[in-house]
């Protein structure tokens, strides 16, 4: 008998140890969980009150404003109290509602949400477009929402002034590219095309890669008394003012060549040297010295089957048999010299069947490019016109170009380029 006793007291004892464990348990949780959100809550409060946006700590099932900080009052024109009266959703516009639910849903899905489309209403009525973030908690536990909100009202009207400006500058860069393109046209209108080239050489080619729309590198042409005239100059500067200047030049060969009736490049380029100063004659020293040109011109004699050549800073190329011979010219410039004028030379060359002639600016071998990123140089040149030797012209001309196009790969293009390439027929 008093076995069973001891036994059923033994039981009683530890089922109310296993009950008084089980409630000590469960204090441990509840304590750890209030401690948690007593830290949650006092974080909460630390960031409402140290954050420079508005602030607003919402109910995710309605709305309910749970608590604001000082700045959620300016910024609507609340009071505190007034506030926590207010569902969020009291904030925004009536049209806005749908929109306003449906950001805090995506809110609570993604766990924060970014965005500036649903502006706020004031007490008074009037509405403040605003940025806002989102960031999901809980709030004496239930599920919340902190809600950031930065008023953008200067941000907006930065904005606007920035697109007004972006908007004036992109018409102006189009009337600027209108004008510089009706430019173009007239200088293509004044240039002789490349076509004229074909009908006095069927083998040549001009390859011509302006920097800008419109170039101050030109090519010229012309025929008079049995003399082929062919000139490749490099005026000063590119785009529109190099532009004026090669129509510039082009009335001045037109009248070196088919006025006066100048017989030899040399006196061609003395003519052209001389109109150029007058024309450009100017009270400012520097700027006067700085406008001209560089050439070399070209006169074929197909009666004497000769070559005259003359060049101001401008070489000749003439590639006979696989290799190149190279004529240097004058180092002087067509335009205003400071010091003594002398006469530019003349250097004839005879010719045969199949010999090419090249001139050119120094566009294409200044350019940057190539592995190293370095200047192709006339040795690269050279070295690219003996390469495509056994092509024809039309062919060897696009050659070039390939390999222009190629060596200059990303590297911008620093200057126009023009290659002027003839090739010496039975005729000549």
């Amino acid at each position: 008998m008093e076995l069973i006793t001891a036994l059923a007291y033994a039981s009683v004892l530890a089922a109310l140890l296993a009950v008084s464990g089980g409630l000590a348990y469960a204090y441990n949780r509840l304590r750890r969980e209030h401690q948690r959100d007593s830290i949650e809550h006092a974080a909460l409060l630390e960031v409402l009150e140290g954050s420079n946006d508005a602030l607003f700590v919402l109910n995710f099932v309605n709305g309910r404003i749970y608590r604001a900080n000082r700045q959620a009052c300016e910024l609507l024109g609340y009071s505190l109290e007034e506030l926590l009266k207010r569902t969020v959703f009291d904030l925004h516009p009536q049209e806005l509602l749908q929109l306003s639910a449906t950001r805090m849903a995506d809110a609570w899905e993604q766990n924060g949400l970014i965005f500036s489309d649903i502006p706020m209403r004031r007490a008074d009525g009037t509405v403040v477009p605003v940025e806002c973030s989102t960031k999901v908690t809980s709030y004496q536990g239930h599920p919340a929402i902190i809600l950031f909100a930065r008023d953008i009202t200067e941000r907006l009207a930065l904005e606007q002034r920035l697109a007004d400006q972006n908007a004036v500058v992109k018409r102006q860069n189009e009337d600027l590219i209108s004008s510089i393109r009706y430019a173009q046209r007239i200088q293509r209108a004044v240039l002789p095309e490349p076509a004229r080239l074909e009908e006095l050489f069927p083998q040549s080619f001009v390859m011509h890669r302006p920097r800008d729309i419109v170039s101050g590198d030109m090519a010229w042409f012309g025929e008079r008394n049995g003399l082929v005239w062919v000139i490749a100059a490099d005026c000063t500067g590119h785009g529109v003012p190099g532009a004026l200047l090669t129509l510039i030049g082009a009335s001045i060969f037109q009248e070196q060549v088919h006025e006066r009736q100048v017989a030899t490049p040399g006196e061609l380029l003395d003519g052209a040297r001389q109109t150029m100063a007058d024309m450009l004659l100017g009270d400012d020293e520097e700027e006067r010295a700085l406008d001209g040109m560089n050439a070399a011109v070209l006169c074929f004699d197909r009666d004497r089957n000769t070559l005259l050549y003359a060049g101001a800073f401008g070489p000749l190329y003439l590639l006979r048999d696989g290799i190149v011979h190279e004529f240097k010219g004058d180092r002087m410039p067509v335009g205003h010299m400071d010091q003594g004028v002398r006469p530019f030379t003349t250097e004839r060359i005879e010719l045969k069947t199949g010999d090419r002639a090249f001139i050119f600016s120094d566009g294409l071998a200044d350019q940057f490019g190539g592995p190293a990123g370095k200047r192709l140089k006339s040795a690269g040149f050279k070295q690219w016109l003996c390469a495509s030797a056994h092509l024809s012209m039309e062919e060897q001309g696009q050659y070039l170009s390939d390999h222009f196009r190629l060596w200059k790969g990303t590297e911008a293009q620093i200057d126009d380029v023009l290659v002027i390439g003839v090739e010496i027929d039975q005729r000549a």
